[in-house]
């Protein structure tokens, strides 16, 4: 049984040269097939829709129109940093987060002199005083209340 491996040796290079022969027919019938379509030129519009004049004017234009040439190509900025000085930026940045994560992990820092916070935050956030209303202001309130439903109509009723 093993001696006959070049059998299947012999198989698969003629496998694999008639698959190329297959695969070269196709793509050569698929080319000659397409000879009248060029890839680098835009398809014909379709003459039943609304905007195929424009569609194909357009076209047109674009055959004529100015392509780039090598010379075209903008010369290389020269005002941006290199490569080390980006890796010098990331790693300054890597260094100031492992810091900032240091610093601020748990039990690295504790609460102290809350008393002492608190008081100046009410000494320099003085409340107003409460405005407690009085008769007069207890008095207009009803009086605006008083007119607003005066004014007040009913909805007409729905005939039955």
């Amino acid at each position: 049984m093993n001696d006959q491996t070049g059998k299947i040796v012999r198989l698969g290079v003629l496998f694999r040269g008639v698959a190329l022969t297959g695969l070269l027919t196709g793509l050569t019938a698929c080319a000659s097939s397409m000879s009248s379509i060029s890839p680098f030129s835009p398809p014909p519009a379709d003459p039943s829709s609304p905007v195929a004049a424009q569609a194909n004017a357009a076209a047109k234009a674009s055959k004529h129109a100015k392509t780039p040439r090598f010379v075209d190509i903008p010369p290389i900025p020269t005002d941006v940093r290199p490569d080390v000085e980006f890796k010098k930026a990331v790693g300054a940045e890597k260094v100031a987060g492992d810091k900032l994560r240091r610093d601020t992990a748990p039990s690295t820092w504790t609460l102290s002199d809350t008393e002492g916070y608190a008081f100046k935050a009410r000494k320099l956030g003085k409340a107003p005083p409460a405005d407690i209303p009085t008769d007069a202001d207890r008095a207009a309130t009803e009086a605006f209340a008083k007119a607003a439903r005066d004014r007040a109509t009913a909805p007409p009723s729905k005939p039955q």
